[in-house]
Protein backbone atom coordinates (compact mmCIF):
# COMPACT_ATOMS: atom_id res chain seq x y z
CA UNK A 1 0.00 0.00 0.00
CA UNK A 2 1.12 3.50 -0.91
CA UNK A 3 1.79 5.55 1.52
CA UNK A 4 2.64 9.69 1.92
CA UNK A 5 4.23 11.84 4.48
CA UNK A 6 3.86 15.43 5.26
CA UNK A 7 7.00 16.97 4.78
CA UNK A 8 6.72 19.13 7.83
CA UNK A 9 6.46 16.35 11.09
CA UNK A 10 6.76 13.35 9.10
CA UNK A 11 3.47 11.96 10.11
CA UNK A 12 2.15 9.17 6.98
CA UNK A 13 -1.49 8.57 5.67
CA UNK A 14 -2.68 6.54 3.02
CA UNK A 15 -3.96 9.61 0.88
CA UNK A 16 -2.94 12.24 -0.64
CA UNK A 17 -4.22 15.08 1.32
CA UNK A 18 -3.56 19.19 1.01
CA UNK A 19 -3.70 19.61 4.80
CA UNK A 20 -1.52 17.12 7.03
CA UNK A 21 -4.25 15.99 9.99
CA UNK A 22 -1.56 15.83 12.66
CA UNK A 23 0.26 19.41 12.15
CA UNK A 24 -2.29 21.24 9.95
CA UNK A 25 0.10 22.61 7.53
CA UNK A 26 -0.72 22.86 3.70
CA UNK A 27 1.49 20.07 2.19
CA UNK A 28 1.56 21.25 -1.16
CA UNK A 29 2.51 24.78 -0.26
CA UNK A 30 4.83 24.08 2.06
CA UNK A 31 6.75 22.09 -0.27
CA UNK A 32 6.25 24.19 -3.27
CA UNK A 33 7.63 26.70 -1.08
CA UNK A 34 11.19 24.78 -1.01
CA UNK A 35 14.22 24.29 -3.13
CA UNK A 36 15.81 21.02 -3.86
CA UNK A 37 18.52 21.63 -1.34
CA UNK A 38 15.98 22.57 1.59
CA UNK A 39 13.69 19.63 0.42
CA UNK A 40 16.67 17.21 0.55
CA UNK A 41 17.68 18.57 3.79
CA UNK A 42 14.45 17.84 4.80
CA UNK A 43 14.15 14.23 3.55
CA UNK A 44 17.49 13.84 5.72
CA UNK A 45 14.29 13.23 8.72
CA UNK A 46 12.13 10.89 6.37
CA UNK A 47 11.39 7.89 9.19
CA UNK A 48 11.98 5.46 6.35
CA UNK A 49 15.85 4.89 6.07
CA UNK A 50 16.34 4.70 2.90
CA UNK A 51 15.26 8.25 2.08
CA UNK A 52 17.42 9.89 4.34
CA UNK A 53 20.34 7.61 2.45
CA UNK A 54 19.39 8.92 -1.06
CA UNK A 55 19.02 12.38 0.16
CA UNK A 56 22.52 12.20 1.99
CA UNK A 57 24.01 11.10 -1.13
CA UNK A 58 22.68 13.85 -3.54
CA UNK A 59 23.41 16.39 -1.27
CA UNK A 60 26.86 15.14 -1.55
CA UNK A 61 27.12 14.60 -5.15
CA UNK A 62 25.70 18.41 -5.05
CA UNK A 63 28.38 19.43 -2.80
CA UNK A 64 25.78 21.10 -0.72
CA UNK A 65 27.66 23.05 1.70
CA UNK A 66 24.50 24.48 3.30
CA UNK A 67 23.59 20.70 4.26
CA UNK A 68 26.78 20.14 6.45
CA UNK A 69 25.15 21.16 9.79
CA UNK A 70 22.43 19.10 9.06
CA UNK A 71 24.31 15.64 7.64
CA UNK A 72 26.65 16.22 10.76
CA UNK A 73 23.45 16.37 13.26
CA UNK A 74 21.90 13.78 11.43
CA UNK A 75 25.00 11.42 12.13
CA UNK A 76 24.67 12.54 15.62
CA UNK A 77 21.23 11.80 16.49
CA UNK A 78 21.19 8.35 13.92
CA UNK A 79 20.73 5.20 15.38
CA UNK A 80 21.24 3.36 11.67
CA UNK A 81 25.07 2.91 10.98
CA UNK A 82 23.95 3.46 7.17
CA UNK A 83 21.80 6.64 7.52
CA UNK A 84 24.93 7.31 9.51
CA UNK A 85 27.78 6.42 6.81
CA UNK A 86 25.88 8.25 3.88
CA UNK A 87 26.00 11.22 5.93
CA UNK A 88 29.32 10.87 6.70
CA UNK A 89 30.34 9.63 3.15
CA UNK A 90 28.18 13.25 1.86
CA UNK A 91 29.86 15.25 4.12
CA UNK A 92 33.38 14.08 3.02
CA UNK A 93 32.66 15.11 -0.88
CA UNK A 94 31.56 18.58 0.31
CA UNK A 95 34.48 18.89 1.65
CA UNK A 96 34.48 22.35 3.19
CA UNK A 97 36.96 23.01 6.50
CA UNK A 98 33.81 22.59 8.74
CA UNK A 99 32.44 19.54 7.32
CA UNK A 100 35.86 18.10 7.71
CA UNK A 101 36.16 18.94 10.82
CA UNK A 102 33.01 17.30 11.81
CA UNK A 103 34.40 14.33 10.93
CA UNK A 104 37.58 14.17 13.14
CA UNK A 105 35.33 14.39 15.84
CA UNK A 106 34.28 10.56 14.60
CA UNK A 107 37.49 9.55 16.01
CA UNK A 108 34.97 8.20 18.88
CA UNK A 109 31.98 7.62 17.57
CA UNK A 110 30.23 4.31 18.88
CA UNK A 111 29.88 2.53 15.30
CA UNK A 112 33.12 1.05 13.81
CA UNK A 113 31.88 0.99 10.53
CA UNK A 114 30.69 5.16 10.86
CA UNK A 115 34.75 5.74 12.64
CA UNK A 116 36.09 3.94 9.40
CA UNK A 117 34.17 6.28 6.97
CA UNK A 118 35.32 9.04 8.53
CA UNK A 119 39.18 7.74 8.65
CA UNK A 120 39.52 7.32 5.38
CA UNK A 121 37.83 10.56 4.26
CA UNK A 122 39.98 12.21 5.93
CA UNK A 123 43.20 10.19 4.64
CA UNK A 124 41.70 10.40 1.60
CA UNK A 125 41.10 14.63 1.74
CA UNK A 126 44.85 14.66 3.20
CA UNK A 127 46.53 12.86 0.62
CA UNK A 128 45.24 15.02 -1.98
CA UNK A 129 47.70 17.42 -3.37
CA UNK A 130 46.61 20.88 -2.29
CA UNK A 131 46.53 23.75 -4.45
CA UNK A 132 49.17 26.24 -4.05
CA UNK A 133 48.33 30.15 -4.02
CA UNK A 134 47.97 31.87 -7.40
CA UNK A 135 47.48 27.96 -9.07
CA UNK A 136 44.44 27.35 -10.82
CA UNK A 137 42.45 23.99 -10.69
CA UNK A 138 42.69 22.69 -14.36
CA UNK A 139 40.09 19.43 -13.57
Amino acid sequence: MLRYFCPNCWSDFAEDLAICPRCGVDIHAFWDSKNIAEKLVLALDHPEPETPIRAAWILGERREAGAAQALAVLVRRTRDVYVATAAVEALGKIGTPEAMGFLRTLSVYPARMVREAAREILRQHEAEPQLHEGQEDQG
